[in-house]
Protein backbone atom coordinates (compact mmCIF):
# COMPACT_ATOMS: atom_id res chain seq x y z
CA UNK A 1 0.00 0.00 0.00
CA UNK A 2 1.35 3.43 -0.99
CA UNK A 3 1.55 6.25 1.21
CA UNK A 4 -1.03 8.20 -0.92
CA UNK A 5 -3.52 5.05 -0.44
CA UNK A 6 -3.11 4.90 3.05
CA UNK A 7 -4.03 9.05 3.31
CA UNK A 8 -7.14 8.22 0.87
CA UNK A 9 -8.05 5.41 3.75
CA UNK A 10 -7.59 7.59 6.62
CA UNK A 11 -9.76 9.97 4.87
CA UNK A 12 -12.36 7.51 3.34
CA UNK A 13 -12.56 6.31 7.53
CA UNK A 14 -12.72 10.10 8.50
CA UNK A 15 -15.91 10.98 6.35
CA UNK A 16 -17.71 7.48 6.68
CA UNK A 17 -17.32 8.59 10.91
CA UNK A 18 -18.90 12.03 9.97
CA UNK A 19 -21.50 10.40 7.70
CA UNK A 20 -22.32 7.66 10.85
CA UNK A 21 -22.68 10.58 13.23
CA UNK A 22 -24.77 13.00 10.80
CA UNK A 23 -26.87 10.22 10.22
CA UNK A 24 -27.55 8.81 13.84
CA UNK A 25 -28.86 12.41 14.73
CA UNK A 26 -30.75 12.36 11.20
CA UNK A 27 -32.23 9.26 12.38
CA UNK A 28 -33.41 10.60 16.15
CA UNK A 29 -35.20 13.32 14.94
CA UNK A 30 -37.08 11.33 12.03
CA UNK A 31 -38.13 8.73 14.55
CA UNK A 32 -39.32 11.82 17.19
CA UNK A 33 -41.45 13.39 13.96
CA UNK A 34 -42.86 9.97 13.19
CA UNK A 35 -43.91 9.18 16.79
CA UNK A 36 -45.14 12.71 17.22
CA UNK A 37 -46.91 12.12 13.81
CA UNK A 38 -48.63 8.71 15.67
CA UNK A 39 -49.51 10.27 18.88
CA UNK A 40 -51.55 12.96 16.83
CA UNK A 41 -53.20 9.99 14.70
CA UNK A 42 -53.69 8.02 17.42
CA UNK A 43 -55.30 10.66 19.26
CA UNK A 44 -57.69 11.98 16.87
CA UNK A 45 -58.41 8.18 16.16
CA UNK A 46 -59.42 8.10 19.74
CA UNK A 47 -62.37 11.20 19.32
CA UNK A 48 -63.54 9.80 16.90
CA UNK A 49 -64.09 6.30 18.46
CA UNK A 50 -65.78 8.03 21.49
CA UNK A 51 -67.91 10.49 19.53
CA UNK A 52 -69.40 7.52 17.59
CA UNK A 53 -69.92 5.61 21.11
CA UNK A 54 -71.63 8.67 22.16
CA UNK A 55 -73.95 8.56 19.03
CA UNK A 56 -74.63 4.95 19.77
CA UNK A 57 -75.46 5.02 23.00
CA UNK A 58 -77.92 7.95 22.58
CA UNK A 59 -79.81 6.59 19.69
CA UNK A 60 -80.15 2.99 21.42
CA UNK A 61 -81.18 5.32 24.28
CA UNK A 62 -84.07 7.13 21.80
CA UNK A 63 -85.05 3.83 20.62
CA UNK A 64 -85.62 2.24 23.89
CA UNK A 65 -87.47 5.35 25.28
CA UNK A 66 -89.51 5.04 22.28
CA UNK A 67 -90.43 1.83 22.93
CA UNK A 68 -91.26 1.92 26.58
CA UNK A 69 -93.66 4.97 25.69
CA UNK A 70 -95.28 2.73 22.87
CA UNK A 71 -95.51 -0.32 25.58
CA UNK A 72 -97.34 2.33 27.99
CA UNK A 73 -99.86 2.96 24.85
CA UNK A 74 -100.65 -1.11 24.40
CA UNK A 75 -100.82 -1.51 27.86
CA UNK A 76 -103.87 1.86 28.21
CA UNK A 77 -105.68 -0.33 24.70
CA UNK A 78 -106.26 -3.32 26.67
CA UNK A 79 -108.33 -1.83 29.72
CA UNK A 80 -111.98 -0.61 29.71
CA UNK A 81 -112.56 3.03 28.51
CA UNK A 82 -113.99 3.67 32.07
CA UNK A 83 -110.80 2.46 33.85
CA UNK A 84 -108.20 4.59 31.37
CA UNK A 85 -108.28 7.64 33.38
CA UNK A 86 -106.54 5.44 36.57
CA UNK A 87 -103.67 5.10 34.66
CA UNK A 88 -102.47 8.70 34.63
CA UNK A 89 -99.07 8.73 36.31
CA UNK A 90 -97.29 11.52 37.86
CA UNK A 91 -93.34 11.15 36.42
CA UNK A 92 -91.63 7.75 37.36
CA UNK A 93 -88.44 6.23 37.22
CA UNK A 94 -88.02 3.21 35.14
CA UNK A 95 -85.62 0.71 33.66
CA UNK A 96 -84.88 -0.38 30.22
CA UNK A 97 -87.67 -2.14 30.55
CA UNK A 98 -90.41 -0.07 31.35
CA UNK A 99 -90.52 -1.20 35.28
CA UNK A 100 -90.21 1.20 38.25
CA UNK A 101 -86.81 1.32 39.43
CA UNK A 102 -84.98 3.73 41.71
CA UNK A 103 -81.85 3.77 39.37
CA UNK A 104 -83.66 3.59 35.92
CA UNK A 105 -82.61 5.52 33.24
CA UNK A 106 -85.61 7.09 31.91
CA UNK A 107 -88.46 8.60 33.56
CA UNK A 108 -91.98 8.14 32.41
CA UNK A 109 -95.33 10.17 32.35
CA UNK A 110 -98.62 9.65 31.78
CA UNK A 111 -101.01 12.45 30.97
CA UNK A 112 -104.63 11.30 30.17
CA UNK A 113 -107.08 14.47 29.48
CA UNK A 114 -110.83 13.83 29.36
CA UNK A 115 -111.84 15.91 26.59
CA UNK A 116 -115.78 14.68 26.36
CA UNK A 117 -117.40 11.76 27.82
CA UNK A 118 -116.12 9.67 24.55
CA UNK A 119 -113.02 10.90 23.88
CA UNK A 120 -109.89 10.80 25.99
CA UNK A 121 -106.49 12.40 25.13
CA UNK A 122 -103.14 10.90 25.95
CA UNK A 123 -99.52 11.73 26.44
CA UNK A 124 -96.99 9.69 27.39
CA UNK A 125 -93.19 10.96 27.67
CA UNK A 126 -90.28 9.30 28.43
CA UNK A 127 -87.24 11.77 29.47
CA UNK A 128 -84.15 9.98 28.77
CA UNK A 129 -81.34 10.54 31.57
CA UNK A 130 -78.56 12.58 30.97
CA UNK A 131 -75.57 10.61 31.34
CA UNK A 132 -72.93 13.83 32.17
CA UNK A 133 -75.24 15.66 34.93
CA UNK A 134 -77.30 12.74 35.77
CA UNK A 135 -80.53 14.66 35.69
CA UNK A 136 -82.98 14.07 33.03
CA UNK A 137 -82.87 17.74 30.64
CA UNK A 138 -81.90 15.75 27.93
CA UNK A 139 -83.88 13.96 24.66
CA UNK A 140 -87.05 13.71 25.08
CA UNK A 141 -89.95 10.90 23.27
CA UNK A 142 -93.57 11.95 23.62
CA UNK A 143 -96.50 9.94 22.23
CA UNK A 144 -99.66 11.81 22.03
CA UNK A 145 -102.81 9.78 20.71
CA UNK A 146 -106.59 9.72 21.30
CA UNK A 147 -109.25 7.21 22.59
CA UNK A 148 -112.97 6.89 22.34
CA UNK A 149 -115.39 4.62 23.71
CA UNK A 150 -117.06 2.15 21.60
CA UNK A 151 -120.62 2.76 20.71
Amino acid sequence: MTKSQATENRSNALLHSKKSKNCAGATFVEALIALAIFAVFTTGSFKVLVARRNIMDMSRDRYIASNIAKNRLELVRTFDFDQIPQLAESPVRIDNSGIPAAEGKFLRETDITTLNTNLLQLAISVKILNRRNLTFDGPEEVLNTYVSKHL
